[in-house]
């Protein structure tokens, strides 16, 4: 019997599997948090360049007024008061709406780095799975040889000599190649 059919390989591969599918999960729940917050800044965005909207119409208003303006001094001076009210809330809305604005941004710099790092976690997940399952291939063909080249008894009975030379020569070929495979290392 084969020494390796009573010990297969460890896998390896499951650690690193699952390391990958726990940074994904990590990171699928920052997804969520950054998309949600997303929401309520565009919405913040949206409330602040209405309101912005509003002044300035207001500001426009106020101002065509003081140009037509005929009458009391007293009401002249309460136009200009409530222009530069108007002039003032609309940069500070401005102001604001800029500041949120850049959040804004910084949030879907955040959401493009999650998706794209989610995006290399699941390449890499799918590089480690078909590594592990040409590994499996590996062991699997070592085993047929081993037990096709007499080693488990059968080669005492095997009639073809020529036929334990050819299958020693298969096993060398595997062998060589596992290790060109081992030094070049796997390929996309």
């Amino acid at each position: 019997m084969n020494p390796e059919d009573k010990f297969p390989p460890p896998d390896n591969y499951a650690a690193f599997i699952e390391r990958l599918d726990d940074a994904a999960a990590r990171l699928k729940t920052r997804l969520r948090s950054v998309i949600r917050a997303l929401g309520a800044v565009s919405l913040l965005v949206e409330k602040y360049q209405g309101a912005s909207l509003k002044w300035e119409q207001r500001r426009t208003r106020v101002a065509l007024e003081l140009d037509r303006w005929t009458g009391e001094p007293e009401t002249y001076t309460a136009l200009r008061e409530l222009h530069a009210t108007a002039v003032k809330m609309v940069a500070l809305h401005h102001a604001q709406t800029a500041r949120i604005t850049e959040k804004l941004h910084l949030l879907q710099d955040h959401r493009d780095a999650i998706h794209q790092s989610l995006g290399e976690l699941e390449a890499g997940r799918a590089k480690l799975k078909a590594s592990r399952a040409a590994s499996q291939d590996r062991h699997n063909l070592k085993s047929a040889l081993y037990e096709l080249a007499g080693a488990s008894g059968a080669g005492a009975t095997t009639p073809d000599p020529g036929l334990l030379s050819d299958l020693r020569q298969a096993r060398q070929a595997v062998v060589l190649a596992e290790a060109l495979m081992e030094v070049k290392g796997p390929r996309p």
